[in-house]
């Protein structure tokens, strides 16, 4: 799977990356297990430097509808973007703006930069 990730439950953080090509629905299965993993609420760091997408510009307004639909659900907890640079910079704010985010997520340029962003972010709460 291009998209490897951890849930770590004990510390309320998860830490996404890609690696290689990835397609729409690799995103949405990324998304779906950390609704199903009760972990919408942790903080999460999603490095996308070291992969490519074959998604369009349609398929990142599908990621943010579903991203607006996961927040009635339950709090999210802040996203902490890395795009690879070029396309992906500007898909990533493409999906932080239609995704309804309210500040709740960011890009950076570096993982170094999100991690010291996420780690002044409050641990998620536990979900039911």
């Amino acid at each position: 799977m291009p998209i490897e990730y951890t849930i770590d439950h004990d510390q309320k953080f998860i830490h996404a990356r890609v690696l290689g090509t990835i397609e729409l629905k690799e995103l949405e299965d990324f998304m779906d297990a950390v609704v199903a993993g009760n972990a919408l609420a942790y903080r999460k760091l999603f490095d996308g430097t070291q992969g490519d997408g074959t998604y369009t510009d349609g398929d990142v307004m599908t990621l943010a509808a579903r991203a607006a639909a996961y927040a009635t659900l339950a709090k999210r907890g802040p996203l902490a973007l890395v795009p690879k640079p070029g396309p992906g910079t500007e898909l990533a704010q493409r999906y932080v703006n239609v995704g309804k985010f309210n500040g709740e997520a960011r890009i950076f340029e570096s993982v170094e930069a999100a991690r010291k962003w996420l780690e002044c972010q409050p641990p998620g709460e536990d979900q039911p």
